[in-house]
């Protein structure tokens, strides 16, 4: 199955032909739908996350550009000891992946996040808003 995403297919657009795997198609899908990811938080609850709304689109595109998103624990070191620096906006887009649910707080996110799960919201978040990863680096 792994290899039928992989597989290039032939995609008419407009003028051109453009060869797209299956993984990609279904991304666009996705986006075009508006399908929503589930999450599993440390709390043992599944959570939702939606794509963006336009001005929030716009935020999560100017902080991908300040967190380092493969290595989550460099965000939390200063900068002097190779980090990012940038603790503030990996919540802040955490923050955002949470948006409807009121009582997931910093200090939630905080408790039942971990290094792992905060990368996978980060890519759920970058697949769900069709984010090309060459944006965010």
């Amino acid at each position: 199955m792994a290899e039928d995403n992989k597989k290039k297919e032939e995609v008419k657009s407009e003028n051109e032909v453009v060869k797209v795997t299956k993984e990609e198609i279904d991304q666009v899908e996705s986006v075009f739908f508006e399908d929503d990811e589930e999450i599993m938080l440390r709390d043992g609850k599944t959570y939702k996350l939606h794509p963006c709304t336009l001005k929030d689109a716009r935020k999560l595109m100017k902080l991908l550009k300040t967190v380092q998103i493969e290595a989550i624990i460099l965000n939390f070191l200063p900068p002097d000891d190779g980090g990012t620096g940038a603790e503030e906006d990996l919540f802040d887009i955490l923050l955002l992946a949470f948006k409807g649910y009121p009582h997931v707080d910093k200090e939630y996110i905080d408790n039942y996040v971990d290094l792992e799960l905060a990368r996978q919201i980060i890519e759920i978040m970058i697949g769900l808003n069709g984010i090309k990863k060459s944006l965010t680096t």
